[in-house]
C-alpha cells in the first residue's frame, strides 16, 4: 500500500474525532462562541458536493485549476480553511519574491495533486467566490477506499505551512482546521519553526502581538477601534522597520515605518483605520484600511481571525489568533478579580448617571499585571483597556460606564447611556485569549 495513503487515512480518522477530544482535553474559552456552538455536527459529509472533476494544474499552496466533469475549460479553486504563503507570479502583485514557506506549500500541494488527479469539491454555498476564484473544500480520490476522502485541507494544515482561514458563510470545518494548525504551532512545525527560511533576522527579538478585534460600537464605523499592540517582551532593542503586520487574508498589509525601534517593554499600537502616525499618542500607527479587518466571533458558527508579525524575510516572528482552542488556561484567573459592580444610578443628568455605574477589578497577586488585549464584556458590549494599562500588586482599577479623563486608577467606557441593569445582569473580565478570568452576576435571574 502506498505510504502516502496509509498516512492520510490515519489522519482522516484522527481529524474526524479531534474536535470532540480537544474540546474535552483543553477546555474551551468561556465566550459567546464556545458556549453555544455545537462542534459535534461538523463533518465534511454534511457539506454539499458542488463539483467533481480533475486537477489541471496547481498554482500555489492553496489554489489550483480544476476541470469539471463534462467541461473543457478550467476554473480556479481557492481552498477554504487554510491560507498558505504566496509565491511570485500568482496573486502576489505587491511582492517581488516568494514569501517564506510559499514554495514549500506549493510543492506539497503539487505532490498531492498532479495534473489529472480526481477531485471532489464541496461548499455550503455554491456561489462562494473570491478574487475570480471559487472557494471550496477539496477532497482527492483515494484508491484504497474508492472514495473522495483525502482531505487536502488536513494535509496542508498538518504540514505547518498554512495559517487559519475562515469565511463567514463557509465555517463548517473551521474548528477542525483551527485545532490542527494550533497543534503544529505548539510543535513549531513549518511556518512556526524559527529556521524554516534560514537564519533569522535579529534572532534575539522577542515580541508579543495582542489584538482588540471587537471595536466598541459598530466595527464598520469605528475602524480605528480595531487595533494590534506589538510589544518588545525581550531584553534587547528590536528594529521592526520594514516588518509586516498582516491578518489571515493577503489583500492588505501594514509595514512598519522607518525608525520603528522598540526598546525592552516598548510597544506600538497599530490601528486598522486611517490616521496620522504619532497622533494622538506617540506610539499610535495606522494601517490605512477603509474597512474593518478583523472578523468577530459568532454564536452560530466558528469564526475568528489572526494577526501575524513577519520580518523583512516574511518569516513569522509572532502571532495572535482567536478564539483560543488549545491550552486556554490563563495564569491571571484567580489573580485578577472583579470585586465590585455598581449598577444603580440615580442622578437626573444622564452624564452623571452613566458614571455612577462602574466595575472594579483588583490585582490580588504579588506582581504587576499588564492588560494588553484584556477587556470587559457585558453581553455584546465590550471595553478594551487602554494600551499599556497595568495594575500594581493589591491595587484596583475602576471602569466607569460614562465619559471622563482616565487616570492610573480610573478608566471610562465612553458611553452616552447607562449599561448595567440594576434588576439583574452580569459582566466578565476576558483575557487576551478571550477566556473568562473573572465574572460577576447579580439580581433575581441569577
Amino acid at each position: 500500500m502506498n505510504a502516502k495513503y496509509i498516512w492520510i487515512r490515519s489522519m482522516i480518522c484522527v481529524s474526524a474525532s479531534i474536535a470532540a477530544s480537544t474540546l474535552l482535553l483543553a477546555g474551551f474559552p468561556s465566550s459567546a462562541t464556545a458556549d453555544n456552538y455545537d462542534l459535534s455536527q461538523d463533518s465534511y459529509l454534511d457539506i454539499p458536493i458542488q463539483e467533481t472533476g480533475i486537477v489541471d494544474v496547481v498554482l500555489d499552496g492553496d489554489t489550483f485549476r480544476f476541470i469539471e466533469e463534462g467541461a473543457t475549460d478550467s476554473v480556479t479553486v481557492r481552498l477554504l480553511g487554510v491560507n498558505t504563503p504566496e509565491i511570485r507570479g500568482f496573486n502576489n502583485a505587491n511582492r517581488d519574491k516568494d514569501m517564506c514557506g510559499g514554495p514549500e506549500a506549493t510543492r506539497l500541494l503539487t505532490s498531492w495533486l498532479p495534473p489529472g488527479t480526481k477531485v471532489q469539491l464541496r461548499s455550503l454555498d455554491e456561489a462562494s467566490f473570491k478574487d475570480e476564484r471559487i472557494q471550496r473544500y477539496a477532497f482527492a480520490w483515494n484508491p484504497q477506499t474508492n472514495q473522495y476522502d483525502i482531505d487536502l485541507q488536513v494535509v496542508i494544515a498538518q504540514s505547518g505551512l498554512a495559517m487559519w482561514f475562515t469565511v463567514e458563510n463557509e465555517s463548517a470545518l473551521s474548528y477542525k482546521y483551527r485545532v490542527m494548525i494550533a497543534q503544529v504551532q505548539l510543535k513549531k512545525i513549518g511556518l512556526w519553526s524559527p529556521d524554516l527560511c534560514g537564519p533569522l533576522e535579529q534572532p534575539e527579538a522577542k515580541l508579543s502581538v495582542n489584538v482588540n478585534w471587537d471595536a466598541q460600537g459598530n466595527d464598520s464605523t469605528n475602524i480605528n477601534g480595531e487595533y494590534a499592540i506589538i510589544r518588545n517582551v525581550g531584553d534587547s532593542n528590536v528594529d521592526v522597520t520594514g516588518w509586516v503586520l498582516r491578518d489571515t487574508g493577503v489583500s492588505d498589509w501594514f509595514r512598519f515605518p522607518p525608525g520603528s525601534t522598540l526598546t525592552p517593554n516598548d510597544f506600538r499600537v497599530v490601528h486598522m483605520g486611517v490616521g496620522t502616525n504619532g497622533t494622538p499618542n506617540p506610539r499610535d500607527l495606522y494601517w490605512g484600511s477603509e474597512v474593518a479587518l478583523f472578523r468577530n466571533t459568532d454564536i452560530n458558527s466558528f469564526l475568528g481571525d489572526g494577526a501575524y508579525l513577519l520580518d523583512q524575510n516574511t518569516a513569522v516572528r509572532s502571532y495572535y489568533e482567536y478564539p483560543c482552542v488549545l491550552d486556554c488556561s490563563d495564569p491571571m484567573k484567580g489573580v485578577l478579580r472583579i470585586t465590585k459592580v455598581n449598577a444603580t444610578s440615580t442622578a437626573k443628568k444622564m452624564s452623571r448617571r452613566t458614571n455612577q455605574e462602574y466595575i472594579t477589578i483588583k490585582n490580588t497577586g504579588r506582581s504587576t499585571v499588564l492588560l494588553d488585549g484584556y477587556h470587559l464584556r457585558r453581553d455584546v458590549s465590550t471595553y478594551p483597556f487602554l494600551p499599556d494599562t497595568s495594575i500594581r500588586p493589591y491595587q484596583s482599577l475602576t471602569v466607569r460606564i460614562g465619559k471622563g479623563q482616565p487616570t492610573d486608577s480610573t478608566q471610562y467606557w465612553g458611553r452616552d447611556s447607562t449599561l448595567l441593569r440594576d434588576s439583574g445582569d452580569s459582566v466578565a473580565l476576558m483575557s487576551n485569549r478571550n477566556v473568562t478570568i473573572s465574572a460577576k452576576k447579580w439580581g433575581k435571574q441569577y
